[in-house]
């Protein structure tokens, strides 16, 4: 495997999966705002989320091609990414 590909998303259990894309992320909350989840650090120090409940049916609504508000879509991604990058600055400054 290439070291600039990682998996989409790693299903541990039927209620648990890490999600390391963060597009894929804001597209699943976008489509069920009451998804749950939670930034941690994955093997190769990057971060990715741990989601709690089912995430398949979203998953094919948002491959079906369903429909959602694009302005939510993106709010819902800066959030993520300010997620990721308070925890690298985090990182940073705990390393010095």
């Amino acid at each position: 495997m290439a070291m600039n590909q990682h998996n989409k998303v790693i299903f541990i259990d039927n209620q648990t999966s890490i999600v390391e894309d963060t597009y894929l992320l804001a597209a699943l909350i976008t489509l069920d705002p009451t998804i749950s989840y939670s930034p941690v650090k994955n093997a190769s120090g990057k971060i990715a989320f741990e989601v709690k409940g089912r995430i398949s049916e979203n998953m094919g609504k948002m491959y079906q091609g369903e429909m959602a508000p694009l302005n939510t879509y993106v709010s819902n991604l800066k959030s993520l990414r300010s997620i990721i990058f308070a925890m690298k600055n985090t990182q940073i400054r705990q390393a010095r």
